[in-house]
């Protein structure tokens, strides 16, 4: 996992994880003190347009990371993660009316790429489709 904060804010990725509170590595903000990943932020900022909105769609992910997370209870204590989920997609709901809305991501479905995937053309990989006014890409895994 490539990790990367210069902490001037200088670029892109750096502006993106200054917001979303992922400066120091094995501390992060997804459960468990994850952190993301250079790829994963460089990601964000492609499919979104710009640092602002990879900002916005960095807070869904970590607001959908938490969403799966049950409420803990023990000897009258209690953590609802539940509440921190809805902090973060409130955060993403404020950055998308300061910064706008993003194009939406919608993924029609996955080609696998192996050995074994000699039936599947570049070209029908590379290809993207509408569907009722939506775009669609196709995203492609490495085996």
């Amino acid at each position: 996992m490539a990790f990367t904060y210069i902490g001037d804010l200088s670029t892109d990725r750096d502006q993106v994880r200054f917001h979303l509170w992922d400066t120091n590595l094995d501390a992060g903000p997804l459960p468990g003190d994850v952190n993301f990943t250079d790829g994963e932020i460089d990601g964000l900022v492609t499919a979104a347009g710009s640092w602002q909105r990879a900002v916005a769609a960095g807070l869904d992910v970590l607001a959908a990371s938490w969403r799966r997370h049950p409420t803990f209870k023990a000897d009258g204590l209690s953590l609802n993660r539940s509440d921190i989920a809805k902090g973060y997609a409130q955060q993403a709901d404020e950055w998308r009316q300061k910064y706008g809305i993003a194009a939406p991501l919608n993924v029609a479905g996955v080609i696998k790429i192996d050995a074994y995937s000699d039936d599947v053309t570049s070209d029908d990989v590379n290809t993207a489709s509408e569907y009722g006014g939506i775009g669609f890409e196709y995203v492609r895994i490495k085996e």
